[in-house]
């Protein structure tokens, strides 16, 4: 069986691996070389082409593919739409694998598609975090004084920075980054920006929908969120590998074992520069770590608490030169963190990716603490969600 998944998505990205791991023949089509990069260690063939629906149809018309399976994100409506056409007009078996859509959440406003939600913020002056994605930027530039008032948060690349420009968004008020992202570092960008709206898709929990939602709502942020289209229809990865025939793993057990360490005089790598880095230097350097930061500009706050700082970006090479006990990455450059990811893993070294959860082979926890006793607190599946009120909850109790 030779299977077609489209979609550079998480959910993507999993199903070919589960798929791969059957001994099943499995190639996953992404839209750009970004998508590529997500996925190059995985054990799929992989394609890079944006494909158009006659580009489809003549791929699958050569009857390379038994079964196509549709992954894309769920607001891609008309790529869902080309991809459907080019199996009608093949012998190809079409699935759609839906992700699933987020729990009700009261406090915010639900507008029923992007223009809707340009007419809410046109009724105001005030700032507004756009977050979700470069293709949809048009509609808000039809907003009064949009160039000014809003921030667009958009994937690192270069047809994305292009378009925002392109559409008249200023280049200071252009944010790229790969996501998803924790509470904290979506509350630090809101806080950043002085956004007093936030706008988002219902992009489920793996695009970090919700921990968008409970950072904005935790700074007095008004969260403006884009439905899901109505009638999608599909199936969930559970569904599907059931209908596959397919008899998925058991999930092993991904809780981390809480071990503390004494980091006096111990050498530890931070990568990254910015507000999430100096946080993370500002608790090291408490515990008398010996710190080094690699970035190109750093706060005045890691120019003082670190023992070196080297000003340029991140180089593969520069783990092993150093070789540290330790690795944190928390730069604003999704390939960048990856890279570092992967040398540190070649070396034995354990890293802490603020980005990236499911890269990490330690996380850095949220600290409490009084005269005599220390707590360390991460969730156990390794989500952030509910990190801070409980460590609140733990201070308290302290």
């Amino acid at each position: 069986m030779k299977v077609l998944i489209f979609g550079g998505t998480t959910e993507g990205r999993k199903l070919s691996e589960v798929l791969s791991s059957a001994d099943i023949d499995v190639t996953l089509s992404v839209a750009t070389e970004f998508g590529r990069n997500t996925a190059e260690n995985s054990d799929v063939s992989i394609l890079s082409d944006r494909l158009e629906k006659a580009e489809m149809t003549a791929m699958l018309s050569q009857g390379a593919f038994d079964i196509v399976i549709d992954a894309t994100h769920p607001y891609a409506v008309e790529v869902t739409k080309n991809i459907r056409s080019a199996c009608q007009a093949s012998a190809a078996k079409y699935y759609r694998l839906k992700r699933p859509v987020s729990a009700g959440i009261t406090g915010v406003t639900y507008a029923p598609d992007i223009n809707a939600a340009g007419e809410i913020l046109n009724n105001n002056d005030d700032k507004a975090l756009l977050t979700i994605g470069s293709k949809e930027l048009e509609p808000f530039t039809h907003v009064k004084n949009y160039a000014e008032r809003f921030y667009v948060r958009i994937l690192p690349m270069q047809e994305s920075l292009q378009k925002a420009l392109e559409l008249g968004f200023r280049g200071l008020n252009i944010i790229c980054m790969q996501g998803p992202f924790d509470m904290e570092m979506n509350a630090a960008t809101i806080k950043m920006t002085g956004a007093k709206y936030l706008v988002t898709k219902d992009s489920g929990d793996v695009g970090g929908f919700e921990s968008k939602v409970s950072a904005a709502l935790s700074v007095g942020c008004e969260v403006i969120v884009v439905a899901r289209p109505v009638g999608e229809d599909g199936y969930s990865l559970k569904e599907l590998l059931e209908i596959l025939k397919i008899k998925e793993e058991p999930p092993e057990n991904t809780a981390l074992f809480p071990l503390f360490v004494d980091l006096r005089g111990k050498k530890i790598l931070v990568i990254g520069g910015g507000k999430v880095a100096e946080r993370r230097v500002s608790i090291l350097s408490s515990y008398g770590a010996d710190i080094t930061v690699i970035s190109p500009v750093v706060s005045e706050v890691i120019q003082r608490l670190a023992s070196c700082c080297i000003k340029k970006k991140y180089q593969n090479g520069d783990i092993a030169a150093i070789k540290p006990f330790l690795v944190i990455t928390a730069t604003d450059d999704r390939q960048a963190n990856h890279a570092a990811m992967l040398e540190a893993r070649r070396l034995d070294i354990h890293i802490s990716v603020a980005d990236r959860r499911e890269e990490c082979t330690c996380y850095f926890p949220a600290i409490v603490e009084n005269e005599s006793f220390i707590a360390g607190l991460v969730s156990k599946n390794g989500g952030h969600s509910g990190v801070k009120q409980t460590a609140e909850k733990i201070r308290r109790l302290l």
